[in-house]
């Protein structure tokens, strides 16, 4: 049965108004308590009293998929690392994949609640020239990988009223994951109905839009990824104007979907009570 609106908040307008989170306090709390459930936590420098927190837990196999997961690209955009730390801290990523993990890009914008850094870039807009520190570390970081085998990059939309995603696969290939996905979490939040979303043709809030890198020149996130480190990204977008709940329980699915997908499964993991 599909979700219903009752979660929407109506706060937002003209950006994000929605529920904060202390980003500092829950990514200390994720460093602390994911030790003892196998992950490998690190402090990558960025400015000179900032880092970003990078993890990494590998699969007993060593032929076991990679999955590369990423949140909190944009700072007002918090469930997305919220949804991000409470799957870490209920071990709920199965564990015959490996995974490389970034819980939160842009925490100095986070603490502000905003979409881009202090200085007022869009960090989604980088991944091209690399310009600034919290993009550059992060390339960096990910030289130490040949591949993922899908890169799941979590985002939310302000504007939406409901879950929609971007699946980029190589020219000509048709999308793989993004329906199961969005079926999985159509029961736990509303799916996004418009034909044309954020000027992309969308089908039930599956948007798969030909690839090609040299289409723009400020690229986000998903086109590195595509040109340098897999050949399938999904980005996902919850409708922040939602309670914080509905956001998690959409985003958790959907990366729980995928990682199952990964592993060769039909169905989320997750349940309908968070």
């Amino acid at each position: 049965m599909p979700a219903d609106v009752s979660g929407r908040s109506g706060r937002n307008k003209d950006g994000y108004l929605g529920q904060t989170i202390q980003v500092d306090r829950e990514l200390s709390r994720l460093k602390n308590q994911s030790t003892h459930l196998g992950w490998m936590t690190e402090s990558l420098p960025t400015w000179h009293d900032d880092s970003l927190m990078f993890m990494h837990r590998s699969a007993v196999s060593p032929a076991a998929p990679s999955i590369l997961i990423t949140a909190g690209i944009h700072g007002d955009e918090p469930a997305t690392t919220i949804s991000l730390c409470q799957l870490i801290l209920e071990d709920a990523l199965p564990r015959n994949i490996t995974y490389a993990v970034f819980p939160c890009l842009n925490p100095r914008g986070m603490r502000i609640s905003r979409r881009e850094t202090p200085e007022g870039v869009d960090l989604n807009r980088d991944f091209l020239e690399a310009e600034t520190k919290e993009v550059r570390t992060e390339l960096k970081k990910l030289r130490e990988f040949e591949s993922f085998e899908v890169a799941i990059l979590l985002h939310e939309d302000w504007e939406a009223k409901g879950f929609y995603l971007y699946e980029l696969t190589q020219p000509n290939k048709p999308p793989r994951f993004g329906r199961s996905v969005l079926d999985a979490v159509s029961k736990v939040c509303p799916i996004e109905k418009n034909a044309l979303i954020e000027g992309h043709e969308a089908d039930r809030g599956l948007i798969h839009p030909a690839y090609h890198q040299e289409q723009r020149q400020d690229w986000p996130e998903a086109f590195y990824m595509m040109h340098n480190k897999t050949d399938h990204s999904l980005t996902l977008e919850a409708p922040s104007d939602f309670e914080m709940q509905v956001r998690m329980k959409a985003l958790m699915s959907a990366v729980l979907t995928t990682a199952d997908l990964v592993n060769g499964k039909k169905k989320s993991i997750i349940g309908t009570d968070l």
